[in-house]
């Protein structure tokens, strides 16, 4: 264990940055002598006098712009600047490009498009880790002895949540083209209405609403079998043990970057063949982390087409394709793709990654 001498480090936000700080395997820092945490303690970390100085930053989402300004009043002042991004949307995304600079990592929660000219970028999959903890650390055999194996009635789940536009094509390309009833289908469509008053569908054994009976966003928390955690992170077992596949409907639909969450997470973790709407190569990276997609069975060329609305139209034509075969054939063929998605989502150490990647950078300063 690497024991560090006059360094300041600066923890913007939250929390996050100094949690994965603490978990770094050789460094350890002692918090009285090396944080200073949060906005309050910002002017004290500036006029400080220490050998080594390092900013971390977590960026806020809804979009702020507060934590911009004092990296850039800080950043002639430090020797590293490291930038934690766990919501990567068209806002988040902007303001990342424009720190591209020497001397900042960034890590965030997807893949862009184009490569940074200066910044670091790794990859800091926040959203599979966030759902697995649970279902992983808390209560290991809860899936198993929930889901329902072999085919079932309807074909797929279709899970809208708040409205986009990829949503919007999704539900109404269903409700035109094709057989409704073969469609586990919600959208609540509004974001200014609380979920249970929009069509959210909250039919899971075992939770409850702790919030003053009301829950107004997906991140909201709940209790599952006595355990606090955001109601997205629950895995809806009652409708998958309905329906044999997962059309994914990601948070984000742009080409210039990926976003991966728990839409996608869910569907690893309860082994399930899925189809996606999202941005151009969104399957295409997904398989960098070492997944397996399911190209040997239906056609996912339409990851690769860039216009949206013909790559959304290609995706839901695979969707009309598998409704017209076997369910039990198709699961029988998914099923050495599914194991290998559900081991990798649950055994890879996730966090672990970024720990070594951050310490990897931290190790000039210390040492």
């Amino acid at each position: 264990m690497i024991t560090v001498g006059d360094v300041g480090v600066f923890h913007d936000g939250g929390g996050v940055s100094q949690y994965h700080f603490n978990q770094l395997p050789n460094i350890k820092f002692n918090e009285e002598r090396h944080y200073y945490q949060g906005a309050d303690s910002f002017d004290h970390f500036l006029n400080s006098v220490h050998a080594i100085k390092i900013a971390s930053f977590h960026v806020p989402f809804p979009d702020q712009s507060d934590w911009m300004v004092r990296l850039k009043q800080c950043y002639e002042h430090v020797d590293h600047v490291f930038v934690f991004c766990s919501e990567l949307h068209c806002a988040t995304a902007e303001q990342l490009k424009r720190i591209d600079k020497p001397k900042i990592c960034i890590y965030v929660n997807g893949i862009f498009k184009q490569p940074f000219d200066h910044a670091k970028v790794y990859p800091w999959m926040d959203w599979f880790s966030q759902p697995l903890h649970y279902y992983k650390e808390i209560n290991p055999t809860l899936l198993e002895q929930k889901l329902q194996h072999g085919p079932k009635r309807m074909m797929f789940d279709v899970l809208l949540g708040a409205q986009r536009d990829h949503r919007d094509f999704a539900y109404f390309f269903i409700r035109a083209s094709l057989n409704v009833d073969l469609y586990y289908t919600t959208y609540y469509h509004r974001i200014d209405q609380p979920l249970l008053q929009s069509g959210f569908d909250m039919d899971e054994d075992g939770l409850e609403i702790i919030s003053n009976g009301t829950l107004n966003h997906s991140i909201d928390r709940v209790n599952y079998y006595g355990h606090e955690l955001g109601i997205s992170q629950v895995i809806p077992t009652k409708i998958y043990n309905q329906t044999n596949y997962s059309l994914i409907a990601e948070t984000n639909a742009e080409n210039d970057f990926n976003f991966y969450t728990e839409k996608v997470t869910k569907p690893l973790m309860a082994g399930r063949l899925f189809v996606v709407l999202a941005g151009m190569n969104y399957l295409r990276n997904l398989r960098t982390f070492g997944f397996k997609t399911f190209d040997s069975i239906i056609d996912e060329s339409y990851d690769a087409e860039p216009d949206p609305k013909q790559r959304w139209t290609m995706a839901m034509q695979q969707c009309e394709w598998l409704c017209q075969q076997d369910p039990e054939v198709i699961l029988e063929q998914v099923k050495p793709i599914v194991d290998h998605n559900k081991n990798l989502i649950f055994t890879h150490d996730w966090y672990g990654e970024v720990s070594r990647l951050l310490e990897s950078e931290l190790l000039p300063y210390v040492e």
